[in-house]
């Protein structure tokens, strides 16, 4: 039986009608994502978003797909008023949070590397200038969401973004001027990295934007760090292997990085992401405590 929130798109995609089985992998309140299985065998991911999560197919279309990266195809889409539906090529069952073998977080550092050079390359190549002001996050961008968050409610006055209000604009200034923008994936955890026998798969790239920082390889080494036995060197390793960086490099990029994805983080939850997500609320003191770390290794 067709979930409720696809009822209105059976006509529009007809082949939901002959799906032989449902399995839901998320439910949200403006979102729910399924595995379905036709009568053929084949399967695909299928993707329901309302209000403001029905724009990611524009990503994969506009962004994702151009830059050549590896990722899931976007096989169709249709837009009604107030919502959408994704169907997106089924990359695999298992990722590494199910599996968090160290070689898994190893190679999702090789592929991370892999994934900024490529984009890096054809940004230019082959998006439209219009394409990459709208998917760029400027400097300017990030000290505006530190200003939002020190005029919220929730954390108006906290002394550590008030201290990285200070020192951020030249630590950003320095990231901007010297390394080329690439994309940011902005969710690359376990649970977004789908293992192959070819390698590993980013999926789920509804947050990406275009920017030079390296907050993904942060997000990565802070969950390989709590699920798995690898260390902090052989990540970096395994980064450096597959891009062309120096090690002098990572050592100032990756903590400005963790600290531009920890604001963007923080700005989302502060402003209604914690309405979307049940119980995210717990997340932001741990997020502060986090940036409070950061400040420390890049002053």
């Amino acid at each position: 039986m067709i979930p409720a929130c696809f009822s209105d798109y059976s006509s529009q995609i007809p082949w939901l009608n002959e799906v032989v089985e449902w399995s839901l992998l998320r439910q949200w309140t403006l979102s729910e994502v399924y595995r379905v299985k036709l009568a053929s065998g084949e399967t695909r991911i299928v993707k329901w978003g309302g209000s403001e999560m029905a724009g990611e197919a524009g990503i994969y279309r506009d962004l994702v797909q151009p830059l050549q990266i590896k990722a899931p195809q976007l096989l169709e889409f249709v837009q009604l008023p107030n919502s959408g539906v994704m169907v997106m090529e089924d990359v695999g069952e298992h990722n590494v949070e199910q599996q968090p073998h160290p070689a898994h977080f190893v190679e999702a550092a090789r592929e991370l590397a892999r994934v900024r050079a490529q984009a890096a390359v054809h940004i230019e190549k082959t998006l439209s200038k219009q394409t990459i002001d709208a998917y760029s996050v400027s400097a300017e961008d990030f000290l505006k969401l530190l200003d939002d968050l020190l005029d919220s409610e929730r954390l108006a006055g906290s002394e550590v973004l008030t201290k990285l209000e200070k020192e951020l604009p030249h630590f950003l200034e320095k990231l901007y001027r010297t390394v080329p923008k690439s994309i940011v994936h902005h969710d690359y955890h376990a649970k977004n990295l789908v293992i192959q026998e070819n390698g590993i798969t980013p999926i789920d790239w509804p947050n990406a934007y275009l920017s030079p920082h390296l907050g993904d390889l942060y997000c990565l080494m802070k969950e390989a760090h709590a699920r798995s036995q690898v260390t902090r060197a052989e990540l970096l390793s395994a980064y450096l292997e597959a891009s062309d960086l120096q090690m002098s490099d990572l050592r100032w990029q990756l903590p400005i990085g963790g600290i531009c994805w920890l604001v963007k983080t923080l700005h989302w939850l502060v402003y209604g992401g914690t309405e979307t997500i049940p119980g995210s609320d717990a997340w932001i003191p741990d997020l502060v405590q986090d940036v409070e770390q950061l400040c420390q290794e890049i002053v």
